[in-house]
């Protein structure tokens, strides 16, 4: 069972998780650190195909204004 922490935001606890869109692509959060003046930065790959995954970094902000929708529990989604 993973360990409780404390979390800022409800999608600080977005590390590990996957979403796979019907074309086979998908996302994966791999980290989310603290950097300067309260700023916090999402790391994620990208995969598209068969070749190697995208790393790509965004704010948290920006992220789950992006993506976050995907990664809400299904009974928020709707």
């Amino acid at each position: 069972m993973p360990k409780h922490t404390t979390c800022h935001t409800p999608m600080d606890n977005l590390v590990g998780k996957s979403y796979k869109f019907e074309d086979g692509s998908s996302i994966t959060v791999t980290q989310i650190k603290d950097r300067d003046e309260g700023v916090k930065l999402v790391t994620y790959h990208i995969q598209q195909g068969p070749g190697i995954p995208r790393k790509l970094v965004m704010t948290l902000d920006e992220f789950v204004s992006t993506f976050g929708h995907l990664f809400r529990p299904k009974k928020e989604k709707d």
